[in-house]
């Protein structure tokens, strides 16, 4: 049995939705108000008998995995571990190295409580006295799981020794260096922050210098349970705040970020010791569309601001970057200042295009670096929607001494917007068929035959078809057996859908191919065709509204090498 079979056996799909959804017992389910939308009236349901959920609202529908993986912002990998964890079940690889030996995710575990016990115990007076200048109480030192490490050689080596982990696991983990007479402490004399992955593993620490000489801050070394690029410190306990306040705020530093959370802005991250990646930022948009930027006010600072907003921007993120004032970093200003102050300056966080102009102005105001400059400013707009540049269209055209109505070709390529448009193909070409008795034989073959399933995903279903009641009845079959959702259909009386599959059936019957694989391709064909030449509207549309982004450009000329390969199909 693999992984995922394995899991889906040990855990009930009721027991891990009831943590979310108040579910009541309807039938032979149950039925609560859906996590997904807004209602009412519960039309999320949850079929014990196949372990899977439906909303007939919004038409929601998964699995334990599924389930887990949206209402937490998890990728597949991250799914299975927390759900591998849950159900006891170890995953092999980095989970258990060899028979007897323990995995990095339990040598981190101990290596924390150690850390945690010296900064609460006799020797971490040090450690203690430096959060108490800083402001930190010690609820904060257990809410933050903040630890220390004892400014000597080999104290943490010799406990984990102690406890049974050898010195190759020890370098592993990324807790000790190689040295003339053996391995010593990476972290010595440091305040320890553990980061966490974004289901509340640890992988890794970071250290804070507090006592001896040395660099104020060190980080675990990437290894096979971590890499800085693709995580953030406290973002897993931030998820739920982020979806909640709809906004993210990244910041840089631990102390900033644990200084946020003290004074009630919960939705803050830190990125661990590297410019920002595109990992990062997609880890941020899947909780909230909006991030607010706040590095320090210095000038390498707000540099490293901007470039992480068009990292975030290129994510489909809405950016804004606060300007902290006074030359100060987060944590230096909500130690002197009400959480109300950093409100304020929340409200005031100038949007990407206006921090861009701001950084270029002096440059763009000098002859003789004004050219690059405007190069410069240029190709970073072009990474943003146009209704992000245009209402600033006379402060940019002002200070680069272009006009207004040069800028959008400057800036976004007109030329290319004209090819496009002289490529597009208008609705006429497109095949006259009726809409919905195609969607309902596509329905009926996706019923009646598990080889179709096969062959189409519930998204790319969603995607292509147009009709309401043809996307809830392909999703929902794609993701139940066909067999139970007709029986819960008669019982609950929905002949729509039945009636749907029913004309798709007669329909179908009008090709002459006896084989309903080639039925298939032929009704699949079509409608793949329709769905591309609707996409390539509906950005044309955008493009003459100028909201078009760059990226949809490239998506028209992908779409048109669908059209050209699939034809008109008659």
């Amino acid at each position: 049995m693999n992984l995922y079979d394995q899991i889906k056996n040990s855990l009930d799909i009721v027991d891990v939705i009831g943590e979310k959804v108040r579910l009541k017992r309807s039938g032979r389910g149950f039925v609560g108000l859906c996590p997904f939308h807004d209602e009412k009236t519960g039309s999320f349901h949850v079929f014990t008998d196949t372990q899977s959920y439906y909303c007939f609202g919004c038409h929601e529908a998964g699995d334990i995995f599924t389930f887990v993986m949206k209402t937490e912002g998890l990728n597949f990998q991250e799914a299975l571990r927390l759900l591998a964890s849950r159900a006891g079940i170890k995953i092999e690889g980095h989970e258990k190295k060899n028979r007897g030996e323990k995995s990095l995710y339990e040598i981190l575990d101990i290596a924390e409580k150690f850390f945690m016990d010296n900064l609460t115990g006799p020797q971490g007076a040090v450690g203690r006295a430096y959060m108490q200048k800083r402001n930190m109480t010690a609820n904060d030192i257990t809410r933050f799981s903040l630890g220390y490490s004892l400014n000597s050689w080999d104290s943490l080596t010799k406990f984990l020794r102690q406890s049974g982990i050898k010195d190759k696991q020890i370098l592993d983990a990324g807790l000790a260096l190689p040295g003339n007479r053996g391995i010593y402490d990476r972290f010595r004399g440091r305040l320890i922050f553990p980061v966490k992955d974004i289901t509340g593993k640890i992988i890794a620490f970071g250290g804070r210098l507090i006592d001896g000489e040395g660099a104020k801050y060190i980080n675990s070394p990437e290894n096979e349970i971590y890499s800085k690029r693709k995580n953030l410190y406290l973002l897993n306990g931030a998820k739920n705040f982020i979806k909640e306040k709809e906004r993210s705020i990244l910041v840089e530093g631990y102390m900033d970020a644990l200084r946020l959370h003290k004074c009630g802005f919960g939705e803050a991250v830190a990125s661990l010791g590297t410019s920002l990646t595109a990992e990062q930022a997609e880890l941020l948009s899947r909780f909230s569309s909006r991030c607010y930027i706040c590095y320090d006010s210095d000038t390498a600072g707000q540099n490293a601001a901007l470039r992480g907003m068009y990292i975030l921007a290129e994510h489909g993120l809405d950016v804004r970057v606060i300007n902290i004032p006074e030359g100060k970093d987060p944590d230096e200003f909500l130690s002197a200042n009400a959480p109300e102050e950093f409100e304020k300056i929340i409200s005031e966080a100038r949007p990407l295009v206006l921090q861009q102009i701001e950084i270029l102005a002096p440059a763009l105001k000098n002859p003789a670096t004004r050219k690059n400059a405007a190069s410069e400013l240029f190709e970073n707009l072009s990474k943003l929607k146009s209704n992000e540049v245009i209402p600033y269209r006379s402060q940019i055209s002002e200070l680069t001494l272009i006009s207004p109505y040069e800028l959008e070709e400057r800036i976004f390529g007109k030329k290319i917007i004209s090819e496009v448009n002289d490529n597009f193909l208008n609705d006429n070409q497109i095949f006259s068929h009726d809409d919905e008795l195609l969607e309902a034989g596509l329905c009926a073959l996706l019923f009646n035959h598990s080889e179709c399933r096969l062959r189409l995903e519930p998204e790319e279903a969603y995607k292509i078809l147009q009709s309401g009641i043809a996307k809830e009845t392909a999703v929902s079959i794609l993701t139940e057996n066909p067999d139970n959702l007709f029986i819960l259909w008669l019982s609950t009386g929905d002949t729509e859908k039945t009636g749907f599959i029913k004309r798709g059936e007669e329909y179908c019957r009008m090709f002459r191919e006896e084989n309903f694989q080639d039925v298939w391709e032929k009704i699949y064909n079509r409608i793949k065709y329709k769905w591309a030449q609707r996409r390539i509207n509906e950005i044309n549309m955008r493009m003459r509204q100028n909201l078009a982004l760059p990226s949809e450009l490239v998506e028209v000329r992908e779409l048109t090498k669908v059209i050209e390969k699939l034809g008109v199909v008659s």
